[in-house]
C-alpha cells in the first residue's frame, strides 16, 4: 500500500514522515531527495550548469528566480525526472513492507494522486505554518511565494482521504498520527 502524505508548506509533513520513521514504516520523502541532488556534487553540478545559475551563490539565485513562471518550469522540467527516477530506484526495495509512506508537498498541484492507495492531508493554519517555515531561517516573501504555488488547503481537505490537524505541538501531531493509523489498520 502507497500512502501519500501532502500538506502546505510549513504544515508538518516532514515532522510526520520523521514519526513514521521513528516508528519503523518505510518512507520516502520528495524533500529528501531533492536536498540530496543539491548536496551531490556532480549532480547539482548539472542542474546548475542546465539552469544557466552560478554555483557560488546558487541558493540564493534560484530564489530569486523563483517567481519567474518560465524559470520554475524549467526548474521542474529537470528536478522532476530525476526525482521520478530516484523514487523509481527506491520504491521497489521498500515495497515489500507494508505501507509505504510517501511526503508529497505538490501531489495535487502535480496531478499525482491517482498514483496512491490513500492520501494524507497534514492541515494547519496559516500562521501557524507562517511561523514554522520563518523559524527556519527563511523569510515571510519566500513563505508567500510557496504558499502561492500550492493550491488552497480547503480543497486538499476535499480531495484527500484522511486529514490530520497540526495547529499544536509536535506532540500532538504524533498522537493524531498514531490515532490516524490505529483507523487505518482496523479497516
Amino acid at each position: 500500500m502507497h500512502i501519500a502524505i501532502t500538506g502546505n508548506i510549513g504544515s508538518g509533513k516532514s515532522e510526520a514522515i520523521k514519526f513514521l520513521k521513528q516508528l519503523q514504516f518505510k518512507c520516502i520523502s520528495s524533500d529528501k531527495i531533492i536536498s540530496d541532488f543539491y548536496n551531490n556534487l556532480e549532480i547539482r553540478t548539472n542542474i546548475l550548469d542546465r539552469l544557466n545559475i552560478n554555483k557560488k551563490n546558487y541558493k540564493k539565485e534560484i530564489l530569486k528566480k523563483l517567481p519567474d513562471e518560465k524559470f520554475n518550469r524549467k526548474l521542474k522540467k529537470i528536478i522532476y525526472p530525476k526525482l521520478y527516477a530516484k523514487k523509481k530506484l527506491i520504491t521497489p526495495k521498500y515495497d515489500i513492507h507494508k505501507p509505504v509512506f510517501f511526503e508529497i508537498p505538490l501531489l495535487f498541484e502535480e496531478k499525482l494522486s491517482q498514483s496512491f492507495d490513500l492520501i494524507i492531508f497534514i492541515q494547519s493554519d496559516i500562521n501557524k505554518r507562517k511561523e514554522r517555515v520563518l523559524k527556519r531561517g527563511v523569510n515571510s516573501e519566500y513563505f508567500k511565494l510557496m504558499d502561492g504555488k500550492q493550491i488552497n488547503q480547503n480543497t486538499k481537505y476535499i480531495l484527500s482521504d484522511y486529514t490530520i490537524q497540526n495547529n499544536s505541538s509536535i506532540l500532538n501531531l504524533r498522537l493524531n498520527i498514531i490515532k490516524l493509523l490505529n483507523i487505518l489498520w482496523e479497516r
